[in-house]
């Protein structure tokens, strides 16, 4: 009786996202080739997604349909992709070039900045400036109206794979092999702080957007979180099975999302370092993820081929916090009991719809309860169904 009535639980627990699966993917897409970069447009409406033979595709974010397909984009697979702050001009980064489309995918020009392979880039907010790393000790900074490398960024001790603008653009964060992260000011080119930690190899960096706090992401299966005034170790997230390739803060600020090669991407709390979630339908490493600009969403690619948008569902939170006393109410309201013997069907799918509503008003009521704990609300969009 127990196993029939859990089972009935879960099925509740879906019912009320028909159209999701239980890791509330919105919508996916899936290609033969493995995608390995993504960015989204500033507004939310496109998706832009680069793979492993080159190919950059324009998706409606709506949709995921297809609105561009420029095939050769780059000369080998698509690392890392950029937006100007007016979505002009498209930039990407492919074997040791960087090269600039316009938003037809016409090419503009190319940048051969790098002898080797190119790993990842960012631009400033005022699209003056970027920053690019390639499998070399040395990342490049490079002025954006000239096309022109403004000045070799060197002092790490080993490779240089994540680079990373502060929200203000005052300040750069780079992470090597050499195990080390740091806080270089823009004015000066110089550094001004080092966070140590991390025993193996460190694939990206990422600022809070207030600045308040640098995370980065290691081949050792962490994530660190430093506090950028103090300097000092805010947090250290475990919980990844394998190396973290990618990380990613809520426009908010207070969440963080991370993607590994365990196939996994973890949703964390940034205060309290809590593990709130995992999405676990891929089938292979996860190299980039995006928040939409809302912060109700966001889009993760597989090197099976998938790319997903999936949505930050109060339901993730009220579950993590009230599990027990969800299932309990649950287990003692009649309304969610398994199919009686006896039971007519039409019967029982009318106490099947009342028991969705139900469950409906219990998430809204946790949800209340979660925020009234000091939790933040998240985007008013993504509150409709309560």
């Amino acid at each position: 009786m127990k196993k029939l009535l859990l089972a009935f639980l879960g099925i509740m627990y879906m019912s009320v996202l028909p159209a999701q699966t239980s890791d509330y993917v919105m919508r996916s897409v899936s290609f033969k080739t493995p995608v390995t970069a993504v960015q989204v447009s500033p507004d939310g409406r496109l998706i832009f997604a680069g793979f492993e033979d080159g190919t950059l595709r324009i998706l409606d974010a709506m949709n995921l349909e297809e609105r561009l397909k420029v095939e050769n984009a780059g000369t080998a697979a698509i690392y890392d992709i950029e937006i100007s702050p007016k979505v002009d001009v498209i930039f990407i980064a492919s074997g040791n070039t960087i090269r600039l489309y316009d938003s037809t995918g016409t090419q503009i020009t190319s940048w051969p900045h790098h002898r080797n392979t190119m790993w990842s880039m960012d631009l400033d907010p005022a699209g003056k400036y970027m920053v690019s790393t390639e499998v070399n000790k040395t990342f490049q900074l490079i002025n954006v109206y000239e096309g022109a490398v403004e000045q070799p960024m060197r002092g790490h001790g080993d490779i240089t794979f994540a680079v990373a603008f502060s929200p203000n653009g005052k300040y750069i964060a780079s992470g090597s092999n050499d195990r080390q992260v740091f806080l270089w000011d823009l004015a000066s080119r110089e550094v001004i702080a080092t966070f140590q930690g991390h025993s193996d190899n460190i694939y990206d960096v990422a600022f809070s957007p207030d600045g308040k706090y640098l995370a980065a992401c290691s081949m050792d299966k962490s994530v660190r979180i430093w506090n950028t005034e103090t300097k000092e170790l805010h947090r250290l997230l475990r919980g990844h099975q394998d190396m973290v390739l990618e990380i990613e803060f809520s426009p908010n600020g207070k969440y963080l999302l991370s993607a590994s090669a365990d196939q996994s991407v973890k949703l964390w709390d940034v205060a309290s370092g809590e593990q709130l979630y995992a999405f676990l339908e891929n089938e292979g490493s996860i190299p980039d993820i995006e928040f939409l600009p809302g912060g109700e969403a966001f889009v993760s690619v597989c090197m099976d081929g998938t790319l997903n948008v999936h949505r930050l569902h109060p339901e993730i939170f009220v579950i993590k916090y009230f599990r027990e006393e969800i299932e309990k109410e649950m287990a003692d309201d009649p309304l969610f009991q398994p199919r009686q013997k006896g039971e007519k069907r039409s019967d029982f799918e009318a106490r099947a719809a009342k028991a969705k509503r139900k469950k409906e008003e219990l998430m809204a009521k946790y949800y209340q309860m979660y925020l009234a704990q000091g939790h933040v609300l998240l985007p008013k969009n993504i509150m409709e169904d309560y």
